[in-house]
């Protein structure tokens, strides 16, 4: 049976703009987690997720064409190497203080009630990564959110795959603590 992601990415990149938008949407509460884990709590106070996720909506549209589906977790580490870039650049940006954040609107899929909830969860693990240690944080994104093996992962780490098994399993433990 085909999976929903794999569908969905065939009938877009077909032309149906459907969808096209329904791909996006299943894939949007963890692509603005992903977003809020990496801002940190110092350039969470210059942007807000939801601009950052249209920004890299934005380029993603432009190169969803080049997207190729080739597993089920593909499409969002290809959507979160989006928004790192797109990361840096707002970054630079803030930094040389050349533009200020725009809030754009959102258009909500889901009831009130559904979407407070996502977003009372979103918070409580937000805050919960926030505490964590850099290095912790770290494994956690590149494993859960890119989607990265223990040994490529490794590499961008510099330590050896079975020391990234082994940060993973207590940044979890330290997760689950702060939950």
């Amino acid at each position: 049976m085909e999976s929903v992601t794999k569908i969905l990415c065939e009938q877009a990149q077909a032309g149906s703009r459907e969808a096209y938008d329904r791909l996006f949407a299943l894939h949007t509460d963890r692509a603005l987690l992903f977003i809020r884990s990496r801002l940190g709590p110092k350039l969470r106070t210059s942007l807000e997720s939801r601009d950052v996720l249209q920004d890299a909506y934005l380029a993603a549209h432009q190169g969803f064409g080049d997207f190729t589906y080739t597993d089920d977790g593909a499409f969002l580490r290809w959507l979160c190497r989006i928004i790192d870039h797109r990361l840096c650049d707002l970054g630079n940006h803030f930094a040389a203080l050349k533009r200020q954040p725009v809030e754009l609107p959102r258009a909500d899929i889901s009831g009130p009630l559904t979407q407070l909830d996502r977003v009372e969860h979103q918070e409580r693990v937000a805050r919960a990564l926030d505490t964590l240690s850099e290095d912790h944080r770290q494994v956690l994104l590149l494993r859960f959110f890119q989607g990265l093996s223990a040994e490529e992962a490794g590499q961008l780490l510099q330590r050896s795959p079975g020391a990234v098994r082994n940060l993973t399993a207590r940044a979890l433990v330290e997760l689950g603590k702060n939950l």
